[in-house]
């Protein structure tokens, strides 16, 4: 990996642990009796944030996200507060950080390489997630937002807008860019069909952007940020 000079990051779900985040702002439904199982909620919710997404993809993420809240309760046949739904929106600024992603973020930064995220997200959103990964070491290289692009990963326009950013920003070329991510369908599948290589963070667990697509192969797999900077230390040191 040591042609790379620049990496593309995923932020929810690779460097924020977005289902923990989402799991204790969805309380409100997991206490109902006939709420089913965290598998099936999180299956039901990453298919129709996907769908929201595909049909209107200016909406801004925080109403992106109390839509689909709305909308999980109403296929699970589970009630639905409206104050509950706001505050699910409203909630992406205090899903935590994977405990392994500063430091990792911070060794990549030592190495010279360009750090970029894109992201599904708002620009209000992840101005709090940044401050949770960018302490002790800088800051992002490139922030891509859903917000500024205009449409959701994975439509191929944003990788487009990453790619396009990265050649006048920096001169850095589409063979030198690596997408960083844990989710194969917003991230690995699409980044492959723009002709990129991509790592795999196969973060334990995860649920939404993964399962259902085992035959989607990345290019390499680390089980967590750590692994994925420790091998990216030794490929540019040797």
């Amino acid at each position: 990996m040591e042609q790379y000079k620049a990496l593309v990051f995923d932020c929810y779900g690779t460097l924020i642990d977005w289902e923990r985040g989402m799991y204790d702002n969805l309380q409100p439904i997991f206490e109902q009796k006939t709420c089913p199982d965290p598998i099936k909620v999180f299956t039901h919710l990453g298919a129709i944030e996907n769908r929201i997404q595909a049909e209107d993809k200016t909406m801004i993420y925080p109403a992106v996200l109390k839509s689909a809240y709305q909308n999980l309760a109403g296929e699970l046949r589970l009630w639905a507060d409206d104050d509950a739904a706001q505050a699910f929106g409203s909630s992406v600024g205090s899903w935590p950080a994977f405990p392994d992603s500063g430091g990792a973020l911070g060794k990549l930064h030592k190495l010279g390489l360009k750090l970029i995220i894109l992201s599904n997200v708002d620009n209000e959103s992840f101005s709090e997630s940044r401050k949770k990964l960018e302490t002790g070491w800088g800051q992002f290289d490139g922030v891509y937002t859903a917000e500024n692009i205009g449409s959701y990963k994975p439509d191929l326009r944003n990788f487009q807008y990453a790619l396009e950013a990265l050649d006048r920003d920096f001169g850095i070329q589409p063979h030198e860019v690596l997408s960083v991510a844990n989710s194969k369908y917003h991230d690995i599948e699409p980044a492959h069909k723009m002709g990129l290589k991509a790592a795999w963070i196969n973060r334990a667990g995860a649920i939404m952007g993964v399962r259902g697509r085992e035959g989607e192969k990345a290019d390499w797999t680390f089980d967590n940020m750590a692994e994925f900077a420790d091998a990216m230390e030794r490929d540019l040191s040797d």
